[in-house]
C-alpha cells in the first residue's frame, strides 16, 4: 500500500471537482422532517395500540422459532436421507 502524497495526480482530480451544496432552504426542510420523524418515534403508543404491541412481542418470536424449528427439521430429514 502507498502513502498518500498531496502532490498526487488524485488530489489534482478532486481538486478539479465542483462543489454541489444544498440551498439552506431545502436543508432546513429536510431537517424539519426528520425531526419531526424522530418526535413521532418518541411519542408514547395510544391505549388501544398497547394490547396490540404486547400480543406482538410474543408472537413475532414464536412465528420465527416455528419457522427455524422447521427449517432445522427439513435439513436433518434430508441430512439423514442422504447418508441413508
Amino acid at each position: 500500500m502507498t502513502a498518500w502524497e498531496p502532490g498526487d495526480e488524485v488530489d489534482a482530480g478532486l481538486s478539479a471537482l465542483r462543489v454541489h451544496d444544498a440551498l439552506p432552504e431545502r436543508t432546513e426542510r429536510i431537517r424539519e422532517r426528520c425531526l419531526a420523524r424522530l418526535a413521532a418515534r418518541r411519542r408514547p403508543p395510544r391505549a388501544g395500540d398497547e394490547g396490540a404491541i404486547r400480543w406482538r412481542a410474543w408472537l413475532e418470536p414464536a412465528v420465527a422459532l416455528g419457522l427455524c424449528v422447521l427449517y432445522l427439521a427439513e435439513a436433518v430429514t434430508r441430512a439423514l436421507a442422504v447418508y441413508h
